[in-house]
């Protein structure tokens, strides 16, 4: 794919998810997305019928590792030969391992083991055609690169440093926090033509180290998807006792292990804002190329990701679900509702 190609990617997506496509100097059109984030069809097809250019490829995400089902949307790219790109970067997706419903639809299929693993690199590229791999060339980690790669995979391993003090003292700050005004964020739309700079090119041809292979490898999946499901499941289980607030799954399948816990919020500005200043590890996709998906301006601010990784202890998750408990059920002096 080239300046002459399209891309066709969701509308709700972080910015590294575009990258690829804009160091190619590719053009990139987003499609609408559904309320449980799989793709609409329906506007996916007029969108195609508006574009004047061959369109390459489409990227399709199973969002926090969440399996959808892709067959129609196989069936439409296959009938219109356009290359569908499996994103599984959110799902448990390994060279020796594949999460069920995943990786069947995809002519090509992308993962980061890295988010599920102790290892400080690893991307996987997959086909079920061998030979469609035969152009990619990749070169090998340097020494160095290696033995940085082993020391951030020690620090890595160790339990998840979240900073958690004595949930008394909630109320204590969510009182200093809410005395004060929030700093609205400079929220403009901003032209850009070349990719971000979390995006490197060099990076983008150069082998996984190896011991992040050797991670991967030896780590135990029964005991990440385990520890992961606990963490999803006693999530799903506080929310549904918080107002102001829904998980956007509320039911987990079988076998699924989440990347992160998707939480809507009814009210960002100021919630975000201070569960930011409590020091809560909280994501959220706010930095995304425009579009007139409502599904994705929504999610862009309301959609929460809380973290349920499989190093999180008891008590830390104790805090955050505490946290969260009390900064949705304040609101502000400012009159938020």
């Amino acid at each position: 794919m080239n300046r002459e190609g399209v891309l066709l990617a969701p509308a709700y997506h972080c910015v590294t998810m575009l990258d690829p496509a804009m160091a190619l100097e590719a053009e990139v059109h987003l499609y609408h997305l559904q309320a449980d984030l799989s793709p609409d069809l329906d506007a996916l097809e007029k969108l195609l019928a508006s574009i004047k250019k061959p369109v390459k490829a489409l990227l399709a995400t199973h969002y926090f590792g969440i399996a959808k089902d892709f067959s129609r949307l196989k069936a439409f790219c296959v009938n219109r030969e356009i290359t569908l790109i499996e994103d599984c970067s959110h799902v448990l997706f390994t060279e020796h391992f594949r999460a069920a419903g995943t990786g069947s639809y995809g002519h090509f299929v992308v993962s980061s083991p890295y988010k599920f693993f102790a290892c400080d690199d690893g991307g996987l590229l997959y086909t079920p055609e061998d030979h469609l791999l035969d152009r990619v060339k990749t070169v090998p980690a340097t020494p160095v690169e290696e033995l940085r790669g082993i020391k951030h995979a020690w620090e890595k391993s160790r339990s998840a440093r979240i900073t958690i003090g004595d949930i008394s003292s909630i109320d204590l700050r969510l009182e200093s926090l809410s005395a004060c005004p929030v700093v609205p964020g400079n929220d403009e739309i901003e032209e850009r033509s070349a990719p971000s700079a979390l995006f490197s090119g060099a990076l983008a041809h150069r082998e996984s180290l190896r011991c992040s292979r050797l991670i991967v490898d030896q780590a135990s999946i029964t005991d990440n998807m385990r520890r992961r499901r606990e963490n999803y499941h006693r999530w799903l289980e506080a929310v549904t006792r918080i107002s102001n607030c829904q998980a956007l799954f509320s039911d987990l399948p079988e076998h699924a292990s989440p990347y992160m816990f998707p939480l809507y919020i009814a009210h960002p500005d100021p919630h975000f804002y201070w569960l930011k200043h409590l020091g809560v590890p909280i994501w959220r996709w706010d930095e995304m190329a425009d579009s007139n998906c409502r599904i994705s301006q929504d999610y862009r601010l309301h959609l929460l990701h809380l973290p349920c990784h499989q190093a999180l202890t008891s008590n830390q998750l104790e805090w955050m679900i505490a946290a969260l408990d009390k900064t949705l059920n304040r609101f502000s002096a400012k009159g938020f509702q």
